[in-house]
């Protein structure tokens, strides 16, 4: 029998560990080319069914299709939150949002004061993601969107620390301080940019370049780790007449046109990405993962062609349109080509643990993680979760305008998941493995696995900040 947790044998049979057992930890950090280089991919409000290979029928994306028939696509990968910053901060962190008090996206100061939250995630942690893999020998770098603190007036702190105090080696960022662009050059500070129509259209690009470059130099002198966070499909969406082009006269109306022509070119810029790892004969070595921080938007363009896949529910709400988005997973010889994964549970708090065992890094023991590593898929195993998943809503539980924002909390654990408003007057109880739709509501049938669940999430609850 295979045991989850015995890292040793897991680390040699997915051959990253070519040293003896009794090596020093020096001694694996320089077995450079035995620790993958990790190329995370974080889209930005790309819904479970915007995706050729997650079953949409009109959008484009061959290149992420041809990613996921090159590696493993899970169907249960689950982010912290229905939107952006929370979600985020789970990757960096390890944590569930709410330990951090980050309940929503970070907006102005006087907005993340009413809602009980600091104005950027707290930089004096001993642990986080990029800092652990560059204490490991890595060279990290994060081009894109940051959005866990700065980014210019009127909705950033232009005193929030800069990304690079969280451990990485370079870094080109949008909602977020320091270096960024200017429409689809390199500008060395901190700019609102939403206004900025040549950026919007050509993020996906700049970023695939930077990304590039950074991956162009490391190369040979040590493994590297980097996000690469889109804008797309998040507005403001402005794609030019050469992006429309394949949706042109295809009957589609305005919203879908200007969304799915939007993914494509984020996809066509993925696909030169993976093209140029090829070229630099990094594919073979390199572990590539897209995602998405939620669900499609409910406003327009996404409201109209946005995708959930049938899923219940969309951004802004934590039903599994709203927490449940793609994962692919490719890294040749240690995942299964063409393979869909059903049965694994996993999580934006399992990235940490799982990115520190690929790269030998050990985390402090006194560190208290909220997710586990799930390196038994890159044996082609199932990763069996042994930790619930908990999700709290409490900003805008009472706005009327919000879909399905009655829901204050939600907790997963094996393959039920419970859903409850703050009084705990409405109750919904689902087994996820049977309907992944969320439309079989069990409480009444099943009150003790509702009390179960419910004792579970309040004593989650009673170690957060107040």
């Amino acid at each position: 029998m295979i045991l989850k947790y015995d890292i040793k044998l897991i680390l040699i049979s997915i051959g990253l560990v070519a040293v003896g057992c009794n090596a020093t930890n020096k001694d694996k950090k320089d077995a450079v080319p035995e620790r993958p280089n990790i190329l995370f991919i974080f889209a930005d409000d790309w819904g479970y069914g915007d995706l050729g290979c997650y079953g949409n029928t009109e959008v484009k994306t061959p290149y992420l299709d041809k990613l996921a028939s090159q590696g493993t696509r899970y169907t249960q990968f689950h982010v912290t939150s229905g939107v952006c910053s929370p979600s985020r901060s789970s990757v960096i962190t390890g944590h569930f949002p709410a330990r951090h008090r980050i309940h929503g996206h970070f907006a102005g100061n006087e907005v993340n004061a009413k809602r009980g939250m600091p104005n950027w995630l707290d930089a004096t942690l001993p642990v986080y993601l990029p800092r652990m893999m560059q204490e490991a020998g890595y060279a990290t770098a994060h081009f894109g969107k940051w959005h866990l603190g700065g980014g210019g007036e009127p909705n950033g702190d232009l005193t929030a620390p800069e990304p690079k105090v969280y451990g990485y080696d370079e870094t080109r960022v949008w909602n977020g301080n320091g270096p960024t662009w200017k429409g689809d050059q390199l500008w060395p500070t901190t700019r609102y940019m939403d206004s900025d129509t040549l950026w919007a259209q050509s993020s996906s690009r700049i970023v695939v370049d930077a990304t590039i470059d950074f991956m162009k130099r490391y190369k040979g002198k040590k493994p590297m780790f980097v996000d690469l966070w889109l804008k797309d499909p998040h507005t403001p969406l402005w794609p030019s007449d050469e992006q429309r082009k394949p949706y042109k006269n295809k009957g589609l109306v305005p919203d879908k046109e200007t969304y799915y022509s939007v993914l494509t070119n984020a996809d066509r810029e993925i696909g030169r990405l993976m093209e140029a790892l090829t070229e630099m004969e990094l594919d073979k070595n390199t572990l590539v993962i897209f995602s998405s921080d939620n669900g499609p938007a409910d406003y327009p363009p996404a409201k109209i062609a946005g995708s959930t896949g049938g899923l219940k529910g969309r951004k802004t709400n934590i039903f599994e349109g709203g927490v449940n988005v793609p994962f692919i997973v490719r890294w040749p010889g240690h995942v299964n080509a063409g393979k869909v994964d059903h049965r694994s549970v996993l999580s934006t708090v399992d990235l940490l643990p799982t990115f520190c065992e690929l790269a030998l890094q050990k985390l402090p023991v006194n560190y208290q993680l909220d997710g586990e590593s799930f390196t038994p898929i890159f044996q082609n195993l199932p990763f069996i979760r042994t930790k619930p998943l908990f999700w709290e809503w409490n900003f805008s539980t009472k706005n009327p305008n919000l879909p399905n924002s009655w829901v204050y909390l939600a907790v997963r654990s094996g393959d039920w998941k419970l859903l409850a408003d703050e009084t705990r007057d409405r109750i919904e109880l689902y087994n996820i493995s049977d309907d992944r739709f969320e439309s079989n509501n069990l409480t009444s049938e099943k009150s003790e696995k509702v009390h179960e669940l419910l004792e579970m999430w309040d004593k989650w609850k009673s170690g957060l900040p107040d």
